[in-house]
């Protein structure tokens, strides 16, 4: 049900898609979906939970390698291109997210803490760096997080919308120099 729910959810978003259509796609009755996720935004809030548990897996197995500064950093960045450019549930993520904006708003608190908790991650990579001397010990690290963050939303989005349009390999190549300029001691 949850390929199923991925799957329309990135081609139909939020509003075009019914638990009716996910029941269909995915061999099941509607009622059988109800009664697993209870709603549309409890399957959808399962979706995007499952997201982030491969999000994180990937993430901690990347901390494991005892990695910091530019090296753990540039792994952040490695994980989001491949999550954007194999579409690994990105699509939907980002329609969930995106309607979170207007026609759907009661997804914006999950939202909120989603990217809290990016911002988060981001920030401490950039904190131990920093502690490592890896890092300029100048940098606001609060204010850097939200930056890249931000960085990270504006590449995927552009490639979502025409993955022809520019190298996603080239941009991150790009950003990765640019943050070696900007941010070594």
């Amino acid at each position: 049900m949850l390929e199923a729910a991925l799957r329309l959810v990135g081609e139909r978003g939020y509003l075009g898609t019914s638990l009716a259509a996910i029941g269909e796609a995915a061999g099941y009755s509607r009622g059988l979906v109800h009664e697993r996720f209870g709603s549309k935004a409890g399957l959808l809030w399962a979706l995007v939970e499952q997201l982030l548990r491969v999000w994180q897996r990937e993430s901690v197995a990347q901390g494991a390698t005892g990695k910091r500064g530019f090296d753990a950093l540039f792994d952040f960045l490695d994980n989001h291109q491949r999550a954007v450019t194999e579409d690994r549930g990105i699509r939907a993520f980002y329609a969930l997210m995106f309607e979170a904006l207007g026609p759907v708003p009661e997804l914006q608190p999950e939202f909120r803490k989603l990217h809290e908790f990016f911002r988060g991650e981001i920030e401490r990579v950039l904190r131990h760096g920093i502690a490592a001397g890896e890092l300029r010990a100048d940098i606001d690290a609060a204010a850097q997080a939200v930056i890249l963050l931000g960085t990270q939303r504006g590449i995927a989005f552009q490639y979502l919308l025409d993955p022809e349009a520019f190298s996603i390999e080239a941009a991150y190549a790009e950003l990765k120099r640019n943050l070696r300029r900007e941010l070594s001691p």
